[in-house]
């Protein structure tokens, strides 16, 4: 061994192959008649760790012509790596990588191999021209739908199919709350006064328009008065079919004098809040006073 100030050009090297081996040693370039191996010299290890080499290279070949001469050409002025002395060897100059960079290089290339083929393992791609994903023992992604999952979702559809029946509101664009016999709502006050210009004789009925379809009345309060003379009985209520409910019922009231009663009349369809006032004189003025607020039917 001959120790160098620095290596020769490739060409150099190159064109002494065979005879005078250039290469490193702890970082000193150093030149040796190109050694003869013995094959009596080998041990069991070394020619195992060979044919394990030359099974690495012949997997590895697989890639082709092109990847190698490029890894060759990257490795011309680079350090010394695994990859470098992968190639060494491949292209017969196993002999100037070290043992331990050789054992690296194994160590390197099984690994490789293995995760390649726990690779090809999980695609299932083996002998196939295309990528088949191998799904059976995939992890599913945290919010992937599972049988589990979809009977979650079918019950919340469930209970969203009971919702719109309940909801009636189906194919609408607003929502429609049921409140049929569950609360009370509010569509628009009700203010109104009937008047009779022209009394007859005796008692006389004022009454309030019908209850409209679809419309629940609450009257909370009445009034009724004759401005011209003195009433026997003044009475307020309401009027059903053809019977009269009185809620109020007042004696001797004088002229423009009114009597008044408050609290809470439900009127449905047809009803009518009525005042009545009794022993009217012929062409007395009369007047009837109602109030209260209307509400919606459910639809």
């Amino acid at each position: 061994m001959a120790r160098l100030t620095a290596l020769p050009a490739i060409e150099v090297i190159r064109g002494l192959k065979g005879i005078i081996d250039f290469y490193l040693w702890k970082g000193l370039p150093c030149a040796r008649a190109w050694p003869r191996w013995r094959p009596a010299r080998q041990s069991e290890a070394s020619k195992a760790a060979a044919l394990f080499f030359g099974a690495v290279v012949k997997s590895y070949s697989l890639l082709g012509d092109l990847p190698l001469a490029a890894y060759r050409h990257d490795a011309a002025d680079q350090p010394r790596s695994a990859r470098d002395l992968f190639v060494s060897g491949i292209f017969g100059n196993l002999h100037e990588a070290d043992v331990s960079d050789f054992l690296g290089l194994l160590i390197e290339c099984r690994d490789f191999l293995s995760a390649l083929t726990a690779i090809l393992g999980a695609l299932d791609s083996i002998d196939t021209d295309e990528i088949v994903v191998n799904v059976d023992e995939s992890v599913l992604p945290p919010l992937a739908a599972t049988s589990t999952h979809q009977v979650t979702q079918n019950t919340a559809l469930a209970k969203i199919a009971t919702l719109q029946d309940a909801l009636q509101s189906k194919h609408l664009d607003r929502l429609i709350v049921r409140g049929q016999d569950q609360f009370l709502s509010y569509k628009g006050q009700i203010m109104g006064i009937v008047t009779n210009l022209d009394a007859l004789e005796g008692g006389n009925s004022l009454d309030a328009p019908p209850v409209p379809p679809g419309e629940v009345w609450i009257i909370t309060s009445m009034e009724a008065h004759n401005e011209d003379n003195q009433v026997s009985a003044i009475y307020l209520g309401t009027k059903k079919d053809t019977t009269t409910y009185w809620a109020g019922a007042f004696g001797t009231t004088p002229a423009a004098a009114g009597q008044y009663w408050s609290g809470t009349l439900f009127l449905i369809q047809g009803d009518t809040a009525r005042g009545h006032l009794a022993d009217c004189t012929a062409g007395d003025n009369l007047y009837f006073h109602y109030f209260g607020h209307r509400m919606t039917l459910e639809t």
